[in-house]
C-alpha cells in the first residue's frame, strides 16, 4: 500500500482517487468546499460530479489542506490550469522529507505567463522532487465506473513515470509512460481548442466530412506547435494527443465541444460563456496559444481563427469561408 494526497475533488480528482483506491493504496482526497467535502464524506458519493459511484473506504475525505498533503507520499493536482501556481505555492512549504513526487492531472498552458505547468510548478516548489503529468483520453465517469481506459504518465524521470504507472495500471485500465513532459502536455492543452472547433462544427451541422477533417488538420497544428515548443510527434500522434482529440470531439461528456456547440447557436461568444457551466479550459488556453504561436512563428489557421471567435472579432460563419478561402497546399507541407 501507497499513500496518495489528490489535490481537487471536481470529478476526475474524484476517479483517480478510486482507480488509486481500487487498487489498494490510501488516498487523502481534498476540496476546498467544506460543505461539500462533509457531504461527500457522509454518503462516501460525490453526487455532483459522479452520482451513483461509492468511494472505497480507502479514500479519506479532508477540507484542511496542510492535513492532507501530511498525508501522502506522492502529490497529484487536480484541478484547474488557473489555479495550478497558486497550489504548488501552497504545497512548497509543507513538502517534507517522506514526500516522493507531484504528479497532476491538469491540462492547459497559464496563460499570464505562456508557462506549462510543469514550469509553473517547479517555479514555485523549492524542492527537488520529481514531476509528473498523467494525461490521455479519459472521461472521469467512465474510470470511475472501470470501463476500459489507456492513459499516459510523462516525467523527464522515467522511473518515477512508471512509479506512477504502477500505482495507477490494473484492472482495466492501462497506463503508459514517456519521457516527454512538454509533448504531453502541447496535446492535454490543444485538445481542447479543437474540441471547441468540434462542437462548433456540429453546432453549424457542418456534416461527419467537416468535423473528420477539422479533427486531422488541427492535430497537424498540435504536432507544429508541439515540435516548436521541444515535443516529439509521437506523442501528439498518441494517446495524449490524438487520443484525446478524439474523445474530446465525439463525446457530449466534453465540456469544451459543448460549449463549441453553444458558440455556434449563440449570438455572440460571450453569450456564449455566460451561458456556459464550469471551467471551459479551451477558451483562455487558445488565447496563450496563439501569443505563443505568434511569437514562434507557428501556422496555426484553425487555432487562430478559433482565437478571434472566442474573442467575437470574427463569427463562426466568417471564420469557416476565411479557412476555406486559404490557398492550397501540400498536405503534408
Amino acid at each position: 500500500m501507497q499513500k496518495l494526497t489528490i489535490i481537487g475533488a471536481g470529478a476526475w480528482g474524484t476517479a483517480l482517487a478510486i482507480q488509486f483506491a481500487k487498487r489498494g493504496h490510501a488516498v487523502a482526497l481534498w476540496g476546498r468546499d467544506k460543505r461539500r467535502i462533509a457531504e461527500i464524506a457522509a454518503s462516501r458519493c460525490n453526487g455532483n460530479y459522479l452520482p451513483g459511484v461509492l468511494l472505497p473506504e480507502l479514500i479519506s475525505l479532508y477540507d484542511d489542506f496542510a492535513a492532507a498533503v501530511a498525508e501522502g507520499d506522492y502529490i497529484v493536482l487536480v484541478t484547474p490550469t488557473a489555479t495550478i501556481r497558486h497550489l504548488a505555492k501552497q504545497l512548497n512549504p509543507l513538502i517534507q522529507t517522506h514526500h516522493r513526487g507531484i504528479a497532476w492531472a491538469s491540462k492547459g498552458i497559464e496563460v499570464n505567463s505562456g508557462c506549462f505547468l510543469h514550469q509553473a510548478i517547479a517555479q514555485e516548489t523549492n524542492s527537488c522532487l520529481p514531476l509528473a503529468a498523467i494525461s490521455g483520453p479519459s472521461f472521469a465517469s467512465e474510470l470511475a465506473a472501470g470501463l476500459p481506459t489507456a492513459l499516459t504518465v510523462a516525467s523527464p524521470q522515467l522511473d518515477f513515470a512508471e512509479e506512477l504507472a504502477d500505482l495507477l495500471r490494473g484492472d482495466w485500465l492501462r497506463v503508459y509512460t514517456t519521457d516527454d513532459m512538454v509533448g504531453v502536455e502541447c496535446g492535454g492543452a490543444l485538445k481542447n481548442i479543437i474540441a471547441i472547433a468540434a462542437g462548433i462544427a456540429s453546432g453549424m451541422q457542418l456534416g461527419e466530412n467537416a468535423r473528420a477533417a477539422l479533427i486531422t488538420r488541427g492535430l497537424n497544428e498540435m504536432i507544429r506547435f508541439s515540435e516548436a515548443m521541444g515535443g516529439k510527434r509521437a506523442t501528439v500522434t498518441g494517446l495524449a494527443g490524438m487520443g484525446d482529440v478524439i474523445l474530446s470531439c465525439s463525446g457530449d461528456q466534453s465540456r469544451n465541444w459543448r460549449f463549441g456547440i453553444m458558440v455556434a447557436q449563440c449570438p455572440s461568444a460571450r453569450a456564449a460563456r455566460k451561458e456556459a457551466s464550469g471551467v471551459i479550459e479551451g477558451v483562455p488556453t487558445a488565447e496563450i496559444v496563439m501569443q505563443l504561436a505568434n511569437l514562434h512563428n507557428i501556422e496555426m489557421p484553425i487555432c487562430s481563427k478559433i482565437a478571434e471567435i472566442l474573442a467575437d472579432k470574427v463569427s463562426a460563419s466568417e471564420a469557416l469561408v476565411q479557412l476555406f478561402e486559404r490557398k492550397a497546399t501540400s498536405e503534408t507541407a
